[in-house]
């Protein structure tokens, strides 16, 4: 199989996943492709009280996620932290090229190797008015990766939590809202405000009475 034929196999499976348990085994399925031995792909929030609506799928040994969660690693994960600082995926090895590790972070990374995830890949994913979030590919090694592993890692990843957005949002119920249309007009005066203009201003540049530019920039408020 060739990569591009790999590629889009793993990111179809992504495109028709309609449920959780859908985009779980979408995940399983492009973790053993690429050579990895496990997943994780959630939001960064407080797992001992998570948001409802969070994302979380893992397989990741659920000794390592208690231990995790009962000391409270989540808040200083030096892979999360360093996932805030770069916006392409990045492999845990070099962790310390983002932050400087302090000798707790080192400690976290050293406990989980010790749980099977010496090695891995993290997908950093954030949307502004959304919780930062990351998929992450594990393994003891990276000897068993397929060739551009990590760059079809970095599609799946993107891939993966769009999936998980769009199964949250119809979930909960929660509809994208359309983008308004607006007249040429109304976006001439979208742009003028924008830019600071007043009314008498914006009338003045569109060669249109103070009451009718006021007119267009309410229209464009109520949209």
């Amino acid at each position: 199989m060739t990569i591009v034929s790999c590629l889009d196999a793993l990111l179809s499976n992504f495109q028709t996943a309609r449920t959780e348990s859908d985009l779980h085994a979408a995940l399983e399925f492009a973790t053993c492709t690429l050579g990895f031995s496990g997943f994780a792909m959630g939001h960064h929030v407080d797992l001992a009280r998570p948001p409802e609506d969070a994302i979380s799928l893992s397989t990741y040994d659920k000794s390592w996620v208690s231990h995790h969660v009962g000391r409270r690693y989540y808040s200083d994960d030096p892979i999360h932290i360093a996932s805030t600082k770069t916006v392409v995926g990045f492999l845990w090895r070099d962790v310390g090229n983002f932050i400087r590790l302090t000798p707790r972070h080192k400690q976290i990374l050293t406990e989980a190797a010790a749980f099977g995830l010496g090695e891995g890949f993290t997908v950093p994913v954030y949307l502004p008015g959304e919780y930062h979030g990351t998929c992450s590919f594990s393994a003891r090694s990276l000897d068993n990766l397929i060739p551009d592993a990590l760059a079809v890692a970095q599609l799946c990843g993107t891939f993966a939590f769009e999936t998980g957005r769009r199964i949250m949002r119809a979930r909960s119920s929660i509809a994208i809202e359309p983008a308004p249309i607006l007249t040429d007009r109304q976006h001439d005066a979208l742009t003028l405000v924008g830019r600071g203009k007043t009314d008498p201003e914006i009338g003045h540049i569109l060669g249109v009475s103070r009451a009718t530019a006021h007119e267009h920039v309410e229209a464009v408020r109520n949209a």
